[in-house]
C-alpha cells in the first residue's frame, strides 16, 4: 500500500475501529417508565420517555396530499419496547462531548491527518496503546472529538437549549457512543420505524394532531413561524405521548440508511424493521421536517435522503464529512432499545 493510498484510507479505517470498539452498557437498572438522564460530571439532563412497543401502520396512504412514492406501500409493522428522548439533542448536551476536555476523548483531526508525518504516527501509536489499556481494564474506550468547523459552529442561531445542527450522521453516532460510555446505557439513533411509531403516538393522520395544517403553529416550528432559525426545544405542544418537536425545528437522523424501496421490501407484521446498513449508494435517512420547511414537508410519513449540497463548501473534503455539514436544518434525538 503506497503512502497516498494509506493516507486516504486511514480516516475510514479509524472510523471503522471507533464504531467497533465498545464498552459495557446495561439497562437492568432502568424501570420500564420515563426517566431523567443526567450526564455524569455535569448538570446537564434530559428526559427519556418509555415506549412499550406495539403494532402500527407505517407510511402514508396514496390519498394523502403531498405524499411521495417512498412513503409506501403502507405496512403494518411491530416495534419492541424502547426509550426515546422527549426532545431533540441540544447544544448544551452536545457541547459536553465536543468541547469539554476528557481523557477518553481524542482529537479526530490528529487521527485523520491528511499527511503521514511523525505527529500522525505518534498519535496513532498513542491511540492504539490507550485502546489496549482500556480494553484490558474494561473501562471507557476512546471516542473522538469532532473536527473543527470551517465557519461559525452554531451557524449564527445560538446554542444552549436549541437543537444541535450541522452535524453529520457519523458525528451523531459518535455522540451516542460517547453518551453510552458516560452513562453505561446503550444510546443510539432511532430506526425509521421507532421514530415514526413515537411520532404518530397512536394516530394515523397526516400530522400527529390530525390533518389540518392550520394547527401546526401549536405543535411545530416551520417556515411560517420559525423566524428562519432553530428555536429552543420543548416550547411547542407535545404529541399525545409527550414528544416535542417530532415535526419541525430540525430534521432528525435515523439509524437506518435511506432506501426509496424500503417499504416495498417489507412484509406485513415485520418486527423491528430496519433499512439498509451503510453501503455504496446509500445515504443517511432523516425524518420530521425543519424550521425551513413548508407544512407538507412536516407530515409524519415524509422521508428525506441526505443531500450532497450539505458538504459542498467543506474545504476538508473528504475528511470533513466525517463530522460536520452545512445542513443547518439537521439534528437528531437518541433512543435506548429495551432489549
Amino acid at each position: 500500500m503506497n503512502k497516498r493510498t494509506f493516507t486516504r484510507l486511514a480516516p475510514v479505517l479509524l472510523a471503522g475501529m471507533f464504531v467497533a470498539c465498545g464498552g459495557k452498557t446495561d439497562i437492568s437498572d432502568l424501570p420500564r417508565e420515563n426517566f431523567t438522564q443526567k450526564i455524569p460530571g455535569t448538570d446537564v439532563e434530559f428526559e427519556m420517555i418509555y415506549v412499550p412497543g406495539g403494532e402500527f401502520t407505517m407510511g402514508s396512504p396514496e390519498s394523502e396530499p403531498g405524499r411521495d412514492q417512498d412513503e409506501g406501500p403502507q405496512r403494518k409493522v411491530k416495534v419492541g419496547a424502547y426509550w426515546i428522548a422527549s426532545c431533540e439533542a441540544t447544544w448544551e448536551q452536545y457541547d459536553q462531548y465536543a468541547f469539554i476536555e476528557d481523557p477518553n476523548v481524542v482529537d479526530a483531526v490528529s487521527l485523520a491527518s491528511p499527511k503521514l508525518n511523525p505527529t500522525f504516527a505518534r498519535n496513532l501509536y498513542s491511540w492504539f496503546k490507550q485502546q489496549m489499556e482500556l480494553w484490558r481494564n474494561e473501562e471507557l474506550d476512546a471516542i473522538t472529538h469532532p473536527s473543527p468547523f470551517y465557519a461559525d459552529y452554531y451557524h449564527g442561531m445560538g446554542r444552549g437549549s436549541k437543537p444541535v445542527i450541522g452535524v453529520s450522521k457519523l458525528n451523531a453516532r459518535k455522540f451516542c457512543d460517547w453518551l453510552s460510555k458516560k452513562t453505561g446505557r446503550p444510546y443510539r439513533l432511532p430506526t425509521e420505524a421507532q421514530w415514526e411509531y413515537a411520532a404518530r403516538a397512536g394516530s394515523n393522520s397526516m400530522y400527529y394532531f390530525g390533518d389540518d395544517p392550520a394547527r401546526l403553529d401549536d405543535y411545530a416550528w416551520y417556515e411560517a413561524n420559525s423566524d428562519y432559525e432553530t428555536q429552543k426545544v420543548g416550547l411547542k405542544k407535545p404529541n399525545d405521548w409527550g414528544f416535542h418537536d417530532m415535526l419541525g425545528n430540525v430534521w432528525e437522523f435515523t439509524y437506518d440508511y435511506y432506501d426509496p424501496e424500503f417499504y416495498k421490501n417489507l412484509s406485513n407484521g415485520a418486527k423491528d424493521p430496519q433499512g439498509p446498513g451503510y453501503g455504496k449508494g446509500f445515504k443517511a435517512g432523516l425524518r420530521g421536517g425543519s424550521w425551513d420547511d413548508f407544512a407538507e414537508d412536516l407530515r409524519v410519513a415524509n422521508r428525506l435522503e441526505q443531500q450532497d449540497i450539505w458538504n459542498e463548501r467543506d474545504p476538508q473534503r473528504p475528511r470533513g464529512p466525517w463530522w460536520l455539514i452545512d445542513g443547518i436544518m439537521v439534528g437528531f434525538r437518541v433512543v435506548i432499545p429495551a432489549q
